[in-house]
């Protein structure tokens, strides 16, 4: 399975998927973002490392 990663959009097989814990929408990280601690934003404004 691939998805797109919610922090810089590539396409990967090697990812992390799990809720906001804010509104529950469901992100995608995948190991290069994970790896680096680029941080990303849900679209409710939550903030993650």
């Amino acid at each position: 399975m691939v998805k797109r990663c919610s922090t810089c959009g590539k396409l990967t097989k090697d990812f992390a998927e799990f809720p906001c814990p804010t509104c529950g929408e469901k992100l995608v990280r995948c190991k290069h973002c994970r790896e680096i601690r680029n941080k990303y934003v849900c679209a409710c404004g939550f903030e993650g490392p």
